[in-house]
């Protein structure tokens, strides 16, 4: 086709390189002339000879080639394997893409956009191009048949050029006959930041529609459109684009098409047609928590800390990027004075006292001492005074342990007696430094392991990359320890029972959610001395949540709406997003199991919301005050106190895990500077009291009023970050009585459907057709109630919302709930888990409440918001049953081909929770059976699709398309997820799936 006129050149080319230089064939076989005469010729034309090689790009002559007679996987090779400009533009002036939709080829057009191809956008009149390419490819040959007798090159000429001119022919009546394809079926609008707006495009999917390519967005602050502010043209692979600098607190007008090569399509408006960038904080009186401004805060205090502490350095406070993971520099091998002191020996009868454990664990391996103990080192043999003041001190500094050294040496020269313990308690870990050969001892758990008789261990937990050997210490499998250990009450037999529960808090206290917007909810414990908040144990760092949506910004119109309350009228631009808050709060109180009856008097807390950082925003939940008041049984959090999946934290740790998870630089910079200044007006108030003269009296007087004012601007910085207490504050108060329904909200949902059914014939503004209508809202995900991981394994949507069920107990290494997973395994193995390598079948209920919400700012949170409009709206979507769908995986899981799931979902259950979930149970399989990978993070599942294959054919579903809304044929295909840009992956194993499946059958 239109390559052979570049196949012509090539030869040509060829010719003239063996006429000017040496030929092929005589550099590879040396041909007749002298090795000398072949260098010389090289010394002479070596640049030339190297442009001309240089100039036949094979790998690109071969992708148009392919891209010609329609050969999908050789073109798919080309562009996985070779280094192609994929973009580049053949003699004619086209690239591959304008090849493959002039010969109307859908699959070859979505394999060249999946990797980044283009149209030809310099040309002005592609059918004026292709006409005088085929009249001169007319000419050519009429002119080669007129010289009658021809010898074998001239025959070919003519063959060559015969061919072409069918090509270009084929292709003009393929430019002739092509569309423009359908409008957009749908476009969503997102304010998703301070002055950006993110919009989606979605390709309309009819068999009968032409090939569609790229989409291209406008936007203007006039409904008209007469004056464009700008526009974007994007592939229609992507879909999608975030459109930023645009102005806050103006309203803009959007619209899209959809376009190939031929022309666009008209426009589709989404609904509602504009959006208004705004964001919460432009209507909320409170000022939004930074930490930012709270850094150069720091950055100043520190300046003042350094003009009285000469010896301190600014070089020793700078964060970097290393100081927030973990810190793998190894220290110097110990002496062999060290190795057999009294300072560093370990310890396995615990007698009454302090002591240190560290847990070093690789993979289902931990560092042991030779008779199978933890290594423990002993801080004090008295029991503290202030041991709860010392454990949250020593649970913040171990955030920064490379700056224990000079912390040391601080507290060994400082004369205060009440930091003795803290003394020792550095000593014993420089000690256990010393013996690990390492600096960071990973992270502190959250709590002292004590036996009946007081004896204390404060434990820390790390996970060690690349282990190394030990002088007295070796790496067992976690098994055989576990094995080893007894029920008894010995401190020594409860640390190796707390070993896995160790490493799942450690593990599970790293973990971030998912970027998006949660609902969270506050469960308070309240005694004599200590405020404690109830956090699942599956998600420490954060309260117990549900995802609202994907997109953590909250625009000024939502966050009013919730001030305002659930019985205020409801915004068109807010009924989404209520809809979306009402099916989260909802599975949130089936959670912290409240009943319907008290959900009512449930407050939202509408100070703020808590920006936990970029990706993540929360907005809480707090109980009635005289509930979050209560002590002992009477508090509501005492229900909660035997789940065993929910731990008690102290408002301490809770905020080191938060921050030292979602502004780990923030809370180190804190560390190091509060450790320093603590220290130095615990030294000042001390010499207050052992100064001798009037002198001595002032000048230490003046000293504890300058490191005074610097720990009082300190703690200021950081109080404005501690959100907790502002929300605790909040639930504790008891101004807030009234209830108000959602009433009016369920109408004004009801009315604006109405108004925008009577405005659609002489209006912009179209609701989109009812069989299209889809459900946004998130779900409550997979049933792992139970499962223990030695590897982070990537978040759910909400973790505390995937594993608020009573767990079930069990001495494995990994639990899995048998309601949750059952499995078909070939080799049956009573040492592993219930996991197949190559069948896997997961029973896996996905199914959600369709309530919709609406919540009260401090009045109160109603139950039965949204009914009338939610029942209507679903009446007109027909809504299969629930059903089972198997899902095989396409792509490389680290597991035997193939592995499947089988999948409970419900009619709500979109392609895109399907696939978080099946990467999520593949990723747990992989670390269970202890695999080499790869492990795939949840910042990568958006780069996978569910498709259905039926024959020879597929189809890519949307990520929000229903699998249960399918049709025939492709309801009764097979499931598979594969990678996008992968397009073959699913066609090829299904392929290969079916000639096993006949060569068993024959």
């Amino acid at each position: 086709m239109i390559c052979y006129m570049p196949r012509i050149q090539v030869k040509e080319r060829l010719i003239k390189f063996r006429i000017e230089g040496t030929s092929i064939s005589s550099l590879r076989n040396n041909g007749s002339s002298s090795e000398a005469q072949t260098k010389q010729r090289q010394h002479h034309h070596p640049k030339a000879r190297e442009s001309q090689v240089h100039n036949i790009n094979i790998h690109l002559h071969g992708l148009f080639a392919a891209v010609e007679h329609g050969q999908l996987e050789k073109a798919r090779n080309i562009l996985t394997t070779c280094e192609v400009q994929v973009n580049s533009v053949n003699s004619d002036g086209l690239t591959p893409l304008d090849v493959a939709f002039l010969s109307n080829n859908r699959d070859l057009v979505r394999l060249l956009l999946a990797h980044g191809a283009t149209e030809e956008t310099s040309m002005k009149n592609l059918e004026t191009h292709l006409s005088n390419l085929l009249e001169e490819a007319e000419d050519r040959v009429i002119g080669l048949r007129r010289r009658g007798n021809q010898d074998d090159s001239q025959t070919k000429s003519l063959a060559l050029w015969e061919r072409r001119k069918r090509g270009l022919k084929k292709m003009r009546i393929g430019f002739e006959h092509a569309k423009p394809p359908d409008k957009p079926e749908k476009i969503i609008l997102e304010v998703t930041g301070n002055d950006n707006v993110r919009v989606s495009c979605i390709e309309a999917d009819y068999p009968e529609s032409a090939i569609c390519t790229k989409f291209n967005v406008e936007w203007s602050t006039s409904e008209s459109f007469k004056n464009l502010t700008g526009s974007k043209c994007l592939p229609a692979t992507d879909g999608e684009i975030t459109i930023n600098n645009l102005e806050h607190g103006k309203t803009y007008y959007f619209r899209c098409s959809a376009g190939n090569l031929k022309d666009f399509s008209d426009y589709q408006y989404p609904t509602p047609v504009s959006v208004t960038i705004s964001s919460w904080w432009d209507v909320c009186q409170e000022s939004r928590r930074c930490s930012a401004a709270m850094k150069v805060k720091m950055d100043d205090i520190l300046d003042k800390m350094i003009s009285i502490r000469p010896d301190l350095h600014r070089s020793s406070f700078e964060v970097s990027g290393n100081d927030c993971t973990s810190n793998t520099k190894r220290r110097k091998p110990p002496t062999f004075k060290q190795l057999f002191s009294g300072n560093t020996k370990l310890h396995k009868n615990l007698r009454r006292g302090v002591y240190l454990s560290c847990l070093l664990y690789h993979e289902d391996k931990v560092l042991v001492t030779n008779e199978d103990y933890l290594p423990v080192v002993e801080i004090d043999d008295t029991y503290p005074k202030e041991m709860l003041n010392d454990f949250h001190w020593f649970y913040k500094i171990a955030f920064a342990w490379k700056d224990l050294k000079w912390f040391k040496d601080d507290l060994e020269k400082s004369t205060n007696s009440s930091i003795s313990f803290r003394t020792k308690l550095i000593q014993a870990v420089t000690q256990m430094q010393d013996i690990f050969n390492t600096q960071d001892l990973g992270k502190v758990y959250y709590k002292p392991i004590r036996d009946s008789d007081g004896t204390t261990v404060i434990c820390t937990v790390n996970n060690v990359c690349q282990p190394k050997n030990v002088v007295n210490l070796k790496w067992t499998p976690m098994a055989k320890i576990l094995k080893k250990s007894s029920r008894s009450d010995n401190l020594t037999d409860l640390l190796i029972s707390s070993i896995q529960d160790q490493i799942m808090f450690y593990q599970t206290s790293n973990a971030k959610l998912q970027k998006g917007l949660y609902v969270g909810y506050l469960l308070m414990r309240s005694s004599v001395d200590m405020l404690h908040v109830m956090v699942p144990l599956q998600n420490p760092n954060m309260p117990v949540c549900c995802k609202i949506r994907d997109n953590p910004h909250v625009t000024a119109e939502e966050w009013l709406w919730l001030q305002q309350g659930a019985g205020a009228p409801c915004d068109y631009t807010c009924l989404e997003f209520a809809s979306q808050f009402k099916m989260a709060t909802n599975r949130l109180f089936s959670l912290v199991q409240i009943p319907k009856d008290k959900r009512s008097v449930q407050r939202v807390y509408t100070s703020e919301v808590i920006e936990v950082d970029r990706d993540v925003s929360l907005i809480m939940i707090v109980p009635p005050a005289e509930v979050a008041c209560a002590v002992g049984e009477g508090n509501q959090s005492a229900v909660h106190l035997h789940r065993i999946e929910l731990v008690p934290l102290s408002v301490q740790v809770f905020e080191m895990i938060h921050f030292g998870t979602y502004r780990a630089e923030t809370l180190l910079l804190y560390a190091r500077l509060s450790s320093v200044v603590q220290l130095d007006s615990d030294d000042a108030r001390y010499s207050i009291r052992q100064a001798w003269s009037s002198s001595d009296l002032e000048t230490a007087k003046q000293r504890l009023d300058t490191v005074e004012s610097l720990e009082t601007g300190l703690n200021a910085a950081w109080k404005h970050l501690r959100w907790l207490l502002d929300v605790m504050n909040f639930a504790r108060e008891r101004l807030f009585q009234s209830q108000v329904s959602n009433s009016n909200c369920s109408k004004s949902a009801s009315n604006s459907q109405l108004e925008m059914k009577s405005a659609k014939s002489n209006s912009l503004l179209q609701l989109p057709d009812s069989k299209l209508v889809k459900s946004r809202g998130s779900w409550p995900g997979p049933g792992l109630n139970s499962m223990r991981t030695l590897e982070s394994v990537c978040p759910e949507i909400s973790r505390s919302e995937q594993y608020l069920s009573p767990p079930v107990h069990d001495r494995e290494y990994v639990l899995a709930k048998k309601q949750s997973c059952s499995s078909e395994t070939s080799n049956d193995s009573k040492d592993e888990p219930e996991y197949n390598d190559g069948q896997t079948s997961c029973m896996t209920d996905l199914s959600s409440k369709s309530n919709h919400v609406a919540a009260k700012d401090v009045n109160k949170v109603d139950d039965e918001g949204f009914s009338d409009a939610t029942i209507k709206s679903e009446s007109l979507v027909p809504v299969p049953a629930p059903g089972i769908i198997e899902v095989c995986a396409a792509y490389d899981t680290g597991l035997p081909h193939p592995t499947s799931l089988k999948l409970h979902i419900s009619p709500t259950t979109s392609a895109r929770e399907v696939v978080q979930l099946f990467l999520q149970q593949l990723n747990m399989s992989v670390v269970v059976k202890g695999k080499t990978g790869p492990i795939y993070p949840s910042t990568e599942f958006g780069n996978f699709c569910l498709v259905s294959v039926t024959g020879a054919r597929e189809r890519c579903l949307r990520d929000d398309f229903k699998p249960l809304q399918l049709t025939h044929p492709w309801r009764d295909g097979r499931m598979y997820i594969r990678h996008k840009q992968d397009v073959l992956a699913a066609l090829e194993l299904h392929s290969s799936i079916l000639t096993v499946a006949a060569t068993k059958h024959h």
